[in-house]
Order: C-alpha cells, then sequence, then structure tokens
C-alpha cells in the first residue's frame, strides 16, 4: 500500500481446508437424545451435536502439513524403542522442544497423563505433600496415587468469581510459607505449578510469582515443576497484563517461564493441535534416562507419525504470534458477548469461557445439579454441548462454587458458530425459570468413575 495508507492485518491468521457437514436437528430429536443419555451432555452422540464446546483437547483443527505427516508421507521408520537417538522423528522433535523451551531433556509421551503418571512415579514420595494451585484432577490422582498429598495453596483472588484480577493462578507465599514449616522441607516431594489453571476459570500465573515460588523453591532445596500444557495462553495473558513484557515475544516468554522451573509435563492436546502427544521437559539427565526406561517398559511411547506432527506443530505455531493471539480472541469474543448479562467469570480466559451456575440459577437447590441442568437446556435449544467445569478442589466445593465450561476447541469453529453460542446462553438466561432441576439416578453394575447419570426433578 501507498505510504500513509493502513496496513490492513490479517484478523484470522489460517483458512479451512476441510469442512464437515453437520445434520440440522429438530427440538424433538434433541430431547430425545437427553433423555437416552439420561440428562449428561457428555454422552450425547456427537452427530447430535452442532457446536461441541465438551473440551478443547485433542480436538483442535490440524494444518495440512500435520495432516500429512500423521498419513506418513516420509520413509518408514521403526518405533522408538531403546534406541532414541538414531530415531530421526524423536531427534527432530526434542530438538525443536530444546530450543522452544530451553529444557536439556525431553521425552515425547502420548499424551500429559501418561507423562504426569512417569514424573510423578520419579518424583512424589510417599507420606509427602506437594504443594498447588488447584492442580487438574489428573494431575491430582496421579500424587494420590503414590500416597502423597495434595495442598492447595492458591491465592484466595481465585475465589472471587468476578474481581479483575489479572492473575488469579498466582500461588499464595504465604500459604506456600505455611506448609512447608509445618511439615518440613523433606516432606515436600516438589512444589508443581498449573498454568492458566483449568479449575478456577483458565486464569493465568504471573511471572513475577513464578519467580517469587522458584526463589522459595531453591532456598528450600524442593524442586519446582510445572503443568504447561496450557503455555502459549499463559504466556500471551503475561504479555498483555503483566508490565514489561508488552514487547517481548510468546516465545520469550514461554523459555522465561521454563527457565524458572526444574522440569515440566505437557500435555500437547491443547495449545499445541495435536490429537496425540504429551512432554516430560527436565534439566536432570538422570531424571530424564529412569523416566525413558519407566516410559519404555509401559509401552507408551508414540508412532513415528505422532512425532513428526508435533514436530511440525512446534514450529508452525511459534513462526509467528497470530495464531495465539487469534485463538484467545475468538474466546474472548463469545466472552464479551456474554458479559454484562450473564454470570461469567472474571477477566476473560484464553481457552474456554466459564459461567457461574449458582448465580445464573440461584433459585435451584446445589442437590439438583445446576451446571449439569443448565448444560442440558442450553442443548435442548441449541445443540450446543456445554459440560459441568473439571471436577472442583475440596475448597471450591465447600465455598459452593459451580461453574459450567464453554471449551472452544481452536481453529474449528467461525465467529458464527460464536454468535449462535452467544444467542443459545442468553436465551437460555432470559428463560432461566423454565429450566428443571436434575436428580441423580443409580444404575447396578455401573462404574463410580463413569459419568453420572440424571432424570428430571418433577
Amino acid at each position: 500500500m501507498k505510504d500513509g495508507v493502513k496496513q490492513m492485518g490479517f484478523s484470522v491468521p489460517y483458512d479451512i481446508a476441510v469442512a464437515r457437514t453437520l445434520r440440522q436437528t429438530t427440538r424433538q430429536e434433541r430431547e430425545a437424545a437427553l433423555k437416552q443419555a439420561c440428562y449428561n451432555t457428555e454422552l450425547i452422540p456427537q452427530e447430535m451435536v452442532y457446536v461441541d464446546l465438551k473440551t478443547d483437547s485433542g480436538i483442535s483443527s490440524v494444518s495440512t502439513s500435520q495432516v500429512a505427516a500423521l498419513i506418513g508421507g516420509g520413509s518408514p521408520e521403526a518405533a522408538v524403542e531403546m534406541a532414541p537417538e538414531g530415531h530421526t522423528g524423536f531427534t527432530t522433535l526434542s530438538r525443536r522442544f530444546q530450543e522452544i523451551f530451553g529444557f536439556p531433556f525431553v521425552l515425547p509421551c502420548t499424551q500429559g497423563r501418561a507423562a504426569e503418571r512417569i514424573w510423578a512415579k520419579l518424583h512424589v514420595r510417599e507420606g509427602t505433600v506437594v504443594p498447588g494451585n488447584m492442580l487438574f484432577p489428573s494431575t491430582r490422582f496421579h500424587i494420590e496415587a503414590n500416597r502423597a498429598k495434595v495442598v492447595d495453596v492458591i491465592s484466595e483472588k481465585a475465589y472471587d468469581l468476578f474481581s479483575d484480577e489479572p492473575f488469579k493462578g498466582d500461588l499464595d507465599l504465604e500459604k506456600l510459607e505455611s506448609v512447608v514449616k509445618e511439615r518440613g522441607p523433606e516432606k515436600v516431594s516438589c512444589i508443581y505449578v498449573e498454568l492458566c489453571v483449568n479449575s478456577c476459570g483458565g486464569h493465568p500465573v504471573s511471572l513475577a510469582n513464578l519467580r517469587e515460588v522458584r526463589s522459595f523453591a531453591q532456598a528450600h532445596k524442593i524442586p519446582l515443576f510445572l503443568d504447561a500444557c496450557r503455555i502459549l495462553e499463559n504466556s500471551y495473558f503475561i504479555q498483555q497484563r503483566e508490565p514489561g513484557y508488552q514487547n517481548r515475544s510468546i516465545q520469550e516468554i514461554a523459555r522465561e517461564t521454563c527457565s524458572l522451573a526444574d522440569g515440566c509435563t505437557m500435555s500437547a492436546l491443547k495449545d499445541l493441535l495435536v490429537p496425540i502427544g504429551g512432554f516430560i521437559g527436565t534439566r536432570d539427565e538422570k531424571s530424564y534416562q529412569k523416566a525413558y526406561f519407566q516410559q519404555f517398559l509401559d509401552g507408551g511411547q508414540p508412532p513415528g507419525s505422532a512425532l513428526a506432527s508435533l514436530a511440525l506443530s512446534l514450529g508452525e505455531i511459534f513462526s509467528s504470534a497470530t495464531y495465539v493471539r487469534s485463538r484467545v480472541e475468538q474466546v474472548n469474543h463469545l466472552w464479551r458477548r456474554l458479559t454484562g448479562t450473564v454470570p461469567v467469570l472474571r477477566p476473560a480466559a484464553g481457552h474456554g469461557v466459564f459461567i457461574d451456575a449458582r448465580s445464573f440459577l440461584p433459585a435451584m437447590a446445589p442437590e439438583h445439579h445446576p451446571a449439569e441442568a443448565l448444560a442440558a437446556f442450553i442443548y435442548a435449544i441449541s445443540a450446543v454441548r456445554a459440560t459441568k467445569g473439571p471436577p472442583l478442589t475440596q475448597n471450591q466445593s465447600a465455598r459452593g462454587i459451580e461453574l459450567l465450561r464453554l471449551a472452544v476447541p481452536a481453529r474449528r469453529y467461525l465467529q458464527g458458530h460464536m454468535d449462535d453460542v452467544a444467542e443459545a446462553v442468553l436465551h437460555a438466561y432470559s428463560h432461566r425459570d423454565e429450566i428443571r432441576g436434575l436428580k441423580r439416578i443409580e444404575k447396578p453394575g455401573r462404574s463410580k468413575y463413569a459419568p453420572p447419570l440424571f432424570a428430571p426433578v418433577q
């Protein structure tokens, strides 16, 4: 363009190469599907869903280069097994991960849960505690499976659902000090910090707070690990909200974040846009060797095509800052459509919009499952699937918090889809007196870990 003429931007840094036709359902069909699913939206068949906001994990749209890698267009290569240094996919991916995040030793895994299980086996000791900031349920499970106890030391601002505090994922240093003083450093296996804490609404952790936690951990010789599956979102919020980082790139911020930790576990199914994959990153070669051998024994090594796809994704995502911005701004668009009317958590998160179900349905008794009842009503009127947020911590449950999460998969939906979601939620809010509560029902032989089943309250 000529001098003085504004340069037009690329608001969406990709185009859509493949489309999938959706079947338009009727209200009667959706109500029948709800009844068949015992009013749990998680159990509704995919073909009956219009916009699926159940999760953003492993279902984001892959790129054309990733599709080619997954098809396996390159030379056939044996599984990694016990000689990773000789495996092209493994070495290429490890080198790219090291360049971006700075950990000298990298172990690709099938997913984040596999990484957590291996890492917890090596670093969580029986009879110890692990302080953290509302850790994700799978992280908590793997810590407790090794007979240790998770102690929540997240800042109190995480419990204020509607304040505009920019970093509600921060740890409370006084709580952390109290835990270590009470137990003794030798009874603390590690400190675990989740970035963009899902359980409290996707809120980020500041670098200033992480730096303080790192200093404390070093002084007491306690390892500090990250759950880094949402490190891109966390880095974006640091860039936007933390003083001194506005002119830093997402990659620079991500690398500085990792520099403050001894190691990390990471699911690649969220920020890295792949259907399979995860990582362990560490600075300790001995821990890496133990983790690699444990993975070999477990048979949990990702196939070569997945390694190639992960390497491509890392390169594509960090080649430009536009992807992360467009991803977060799509979520923010939905949040802005709802805020001011619907009780959505503040400030906006990067991967989903969280609704305070108790404020949405203040007259509904807690035992009538407000979040699940709201999800069922939204689905019935619109075919939009939302689900209850991740399992709450004990402190959240004690405070009566109940959240509905609208998790937005990356690169999958258009603005029109987000507007349709907004209209459905706004309609539900204006007709909230029509929403019936649910009661839990049991079926003989059904596992207690299976998704719950419900029936409407008469």
